[in-house]
């Protein structure tokens, strides 16, 4: 007999199974990543359909299986209905579920931090369907991007050098140099040394950076009522380069929504 288990979810993806039946990658509170059948989510009829749609939360009972469990029940948890209602907060929202997808295979699973990954995803979509334009988006995917990673064990160093270890001046009228290998800044003194490939990150961008690694995920900065959606695009640029880096390859939402709306 299949042994039954239950837990709350976060839809990422799915896909067609056969003709009935889809696959839903989920993020879970409990399990993290999980693959599960949807029997029948196909069928105009099935309860299922709405719920293993992407960005859709669930409380779940699931059954075990070899490489798939299969759902036996979904309860809608939450929706992120405004998701669905704009561009920029789907294809960003799609960027997160790709990132979660991409690290946290099983390679990188880590039953410590179950809880913690689920919650920021919880919240960043939350943050996100309630967002009033672009600038808002973008700076719940900052925030996202610096948490993600430092649950991960890849959180940046914004203050010291990743070579020598020792503090870099915080100048606000110039840039420290970041270097994708060492995956951290640079100081004077190293960067004199260092031929590989590096971006010069100007100063403001790193304090900013450094006071969001700083705080929870839903408290004010001091930075909110200031931020522009130009500074916010550098910032969100750095910061994808920097996580691409790692995981050797690039993130290929924004590259399919661009053909999508090339050829409209």
């Amino acid at each position: 007999m299949k042994k039954s288990f239950t837990t709350e979810a976060i839809n990422l993806k799915n896909y067609p199974l056969n003709d009935n039946d889809n696959i839903v990658v989920m993020f879970s509170r409990t399990k993290g990543l999980i693959r599960a059948v949807a029997k029948g989510a196909k069928r105009p009829k099935s309860k299922l359909g709405a719920r293993i749609q992407m960005f859709v939360a669930n409380q779940l009972m699931l059954f075990e299986g070899k490489n798939l469990d299969t759902i036996a029940q979904a309860q809608s948890v939450n929706t992120f209905s405004k998701i669905r209602n704009n561009l920029d907060k789907l294809s960003y929202s799609m960027y997160i579920a790709e990132l979660v997808n991409n690290f946290c295979s099983k390679q990188y699973n880590n039953d410590e931090n179950y809880q913690e990954i689920y919650s920021l995803i919880f919240c960043a979509y939350q943050k996100i369907a309630d967002s009033k334009n672009r600038a808002q988006v973008l700076f719940c995917l900052l925030k996202f991007q610096i948490k993600f990673m430092s649950y991960l064990g890849w959180g940046l160093d914004f203050v010291n050098c990743s070579q020598c270890l020792k503090e870099i001046e915080f100048d606000n009228n110039k840039s420290a140099l970041f270097s994708y290998d060492y995956k951290g800044f640079l100081c004077d003194c190293c960067k004199d040394d260092y031929l590989g490939e590096t971006i010069r990150i100007h100063n403001k961008i790193r304090a900013f950076l450094l006071e969001l690694s700083t705080i929870d995920f839903d408290k004010k900065t001091k930075y909110d009522e200031c931020l522009t959606e130009q500074f916010l695009d550098k910032c969100f640029s750095f910061m994808k380069k920097y996580i691409d880096n790692l995981a050797n390859k690039k993130t290929k939402i924004f590259e399919v929504l661009n053909r999508t709306t090339l050829t409209k």
